[in-house]
């Protein structure tokens, strides 16, 4: 982020996380005390942590800021919640993408147990890391939502790790919908159905995007703001592992087989 690396974390409590790495300090930042890096985990708890780590000589990394995701989600007791499609706690399950010093995060109710709403949204990085000389709103840094960008709803329940080309985000979600924003403004420019849930992301290559579901279903989008299917192919099994591309060549695993697809070579079904 300007030159400054970081680490960015999406946990399962629904809190994204920024962390300095162990060889690039920097020495303008604000440091949360000890007391406030255990908020929500009893006061004391942090600083046991970092005295147990500092007996034991394992180095911590050290918080720069810290954005929750869904700040009006119940945070305790969240057993009650279960099987609850309209409210409870918020978790992310793919990864947090840093692109133009912004941090792109699906994330919402659990898909097994929690509630359908689901979200992408965008946090500027740059703001949640401002020095100490320029204090946030809030101690937590991003605790009550600042640095929020944008914000969109998806259909319902998200898995997915966004991809982003060119100035365009595309998010998949389990409401069997696909999706393509603005990455500046968080405004759509289509959206397009899908046979089954996503739980792969989206991969972008070569001007291409490419999805698998769990229905089998293997989609091929244009990377643009106009909605083009170029291809789609039923594989039969489903597909939660995104899509990879190396060395000319496409793998596409699903639940009982690897495929690797390849202009030019034609396979007969017998590994010939």
């Amino acid at each position: 982020m300007n030159g400054w690396p970081l680490i960015f974390f999406a946990g399962g409590n629904g809190v994204i996380y920024a962390f300095e790495e162990l060889s690039h300090p920097s020495p303008g930042l604000r440091q949360p005390s000890p007391l406030a890096e255990g908020r929500g985990q009893g006061e004391g708890s942090a600083l046991a942590s970092a005295n147990a780590s500092a007996a034991s000589g394992v180095r911590m990394l050290k918080k720069v800021w810290q954005f929750d995701f869904d700040p009006t989600a119940p945070k305790g007791d969240i057993h009650q919640y279960l099987s609850n499609r309209r409210e409870g706690p918020s978790n992310v399950y793919g990864m947090p993408v840093f692109y133009g010093n912004r941090v792109y995060v699906a994330g919402g109710g659990d898909n097994f147990w929690g509630k359908n709403e689901a979200w992408l949204k965008c946090i500027e990085a740059t703001t949640l890391a401002r020095p100490a000389g320029h204090p946030l709103p809030s101690d937590g840094r991003g605790a009550r939502g600042e640095g929020l960008v944008w914000s969109y709803p998806l259909q319902k329940h998200v898995m997915s790790t966004p991809a982003i080309y060119d100035g365009l985000v595309f998010i998949a979600d389990c409401g069997r919908a696909f999706h393509c924003l603005d990455a500046e403004t968080g405004k759509p420019h289509w959206t397009g159905e899908i046979k089954g849930e996503a739980w792969a992301s989206p991969m972008v290559a070569d001007g291409k995007v490419y999805l698998g579901t769990r229905s089998g279903s293997f989609y091929v989008f244009a990377a643009s703001k106009e909605k083009k299917i170029l291809s789609t192919a039923e594989l039969g099994d489903p597909i939660s592992a995104t899509a990879t591309a190396a060395n000319g060549a496409l793998y596409i695993a699903t639940m009982t087989r690897l495929y690797a697809v390849q202009k030019g070579v034609h396979w007969d079904g017998d590994g010939k």
